[in-house]
């Protein structure tokens, strides 16, 4: 949810119409929903190093792209900047080459 709203906030500043875009970001999102099994598998069995496409280290280098143009076009980046930090923390523990999944359970800190 917090990404659809932060894509179609993207877009306004573009001039493109918001029902022409719902297929494009319909289609994106679906073809990410394979990965909610792949996550299941990791945490089943503890190892956020299996079959990564994306690791850590990469994901963190895609957001700050994705932050930097939400500056550049004037929107609150602010639905997205929490899950950044929370892999950032990972990446400080040296954990770079694993999956985001490893963001589920961390201790608050």
């Amino acid at each position: 949810m917090i990404h659809r709203s932060h894509a179609f906030t993207l877009i306004r500043k573009e001039n493109i119409e918001p029902t022409a875009f719902a297929p494009l970001l319909a289609d994106r999102l679906v073809a990410t929903t394979s990965s909610v099994h792949a996550a299941a598998a990791q945490l089943a069995d503890g190892d956020c190093t299996r079959g990564v496409v994306s690791n850590l280290a990469m994901q963190i280098a895609g957001n700050a792209t994705l932050l930097r143009t939400a500056e550049e076009q004037g929107v609150s980046a602010e639905l997205l900047t929490p899950y950044p930090a929370l892999m950032e923390r990972l990446l400080g523990d040296g954990r770079g080459n694993e999956s985001t999944t490893g963001v589920v359970g961390l201790p608050a800190l």
